[in-house]
């Protein structure tokens, strides 16, 4: 027997100081005061919960502290391209947007992907026991036609100071938040720019 066309995903612990997490928490929690634009778009396309993605996207250029974790990033991004077998030659694998995701009880992220990117995740800041897993499908689910039922999802279930990485055509969704704490995340994507 063999696999072919396997899809690759990357869960591991970023291992970054205790006081840069500490930080990007902070920041994370207090964003929304400041960000009213990410607000309403956030009440619009990210039901109860807060995102940036819509106002402040590069929050890597516009805070030091997100700087310094795209820092941590980048190696980790380069290393999992090297493992797809992506042949990036006369290009550069640069993260393009980060941004922070606040899914308190009931938020959800409904199946999306990440068009224009090669490699997307997410570093996981706070995850409350029970909060909500990463679910990824299986990308062949629209071409089993006749095929019996089978398993097509995925869970992936976080941790504090995790992060996970896949390439950003698998598309992918976060359940609706079952438990009272918030889950505190910060997404980003990677794209190829010509050298």
């Amino acid at each position: 027997m063999r696999v072919c066309f396997e899809t690759l995903i990357e869960q591991k612990r970023l291992g970054i100081p205790s006081g840069l997490q500490r930080e990007i928490r902070n920041t994370a929690l207090r964003l929304p005061e400041v960000d009213r634009v990410g607000l309403r778009w956030s009440k619009k396309n990210y039901p109860n919960g807060y995102t940036s993605y819509g106002s402040l996207s590069e929050l890597h250029r516009n805070f030091t502290v997100f700087d310094r974790l795209r820092s941590a990033l980048d190696p980790e991004a380069r290393s999992f391209s090297r493992k797809l077998g992506l042949k990036v030659s006369g290009h550069e694998l640069v993260l393009t947007s980060l941004w922070v995701n606040l899914m308190p009880e009931g938020c959800y992220h409904a199946f999306h992907h990440h068009p224009r990117s090669v490699i997307s995740g997410t570093y996981y800041v706070d995850v409350p026991r029970g909060s909500s897993p990463l679910r990824v499908e299986d990308p062949r689910a629209p071409l089993f036609m006749a095929s019996p039922a089978r398993k097509i999802q995925e869970d992936l279930v976080p941790r504090v100071g995790e992060i996970i990485l896949f390439e950003s055509w698998l598309r992918h969704e976060v359940p609706p938040n079952r438990v009272k704490g918030t889950r505190v995340s910060v997404s980003f994507n990677y794209e190829l720019e010509k050298n």
